[in-house]
């Protein structure tokens, strides 16, 4: 079993890739229908973290108000394969910046 962005995952491996346009639009869209089914606006809500799945690239899109040991927001883009559970694992690529994509959405959500 693993723990990943306060879920645990059995049989899931994940690498992680670069936030792209469609990641961020996915997010947005998930965040404002919620909001939306709650009667609040983007002004008023703590939106402190929301995950969105993409089906025609296999990922998983975690937003985060603060990633911890940062304080800062941050958005993590995964392509996810299926594993023997027991042999779950994440990639990560300390290159990929996690920062800009979730300032990027935050202006999206408070234009």
């Amino acid at each position: 079993m693993l723990k990943l962005h306060n879920f645990e995952w059995k049989g899931k491996r994940f690498e992680q890739v670069e936030t792209k346009p469609h990641h961020l639009q996915g997010l947005l869209d998930h965040i404002q229908d919620s909001l939306k089914d709650l009667k609040l606006d983007c002004e008023r809500a703590n939106i402190p973290s929301y995950y969105y799945c993409c089906k025609d690239d296999s990922t998983i899109t975690f937003y985060e108000l603060k990633i911890i040991g940062s304080g800062n927001p941050g958005i993590c883009t995964y392509v996810v394969y299926e594993c023997e559970e027991g042999s779950e694992d994440v990639l990560t690529n300390a290159d990929i910046d996690i920062l800009d994509p979730a300032l990027r959405l935050q202006k999206m959500l408070r234009p």
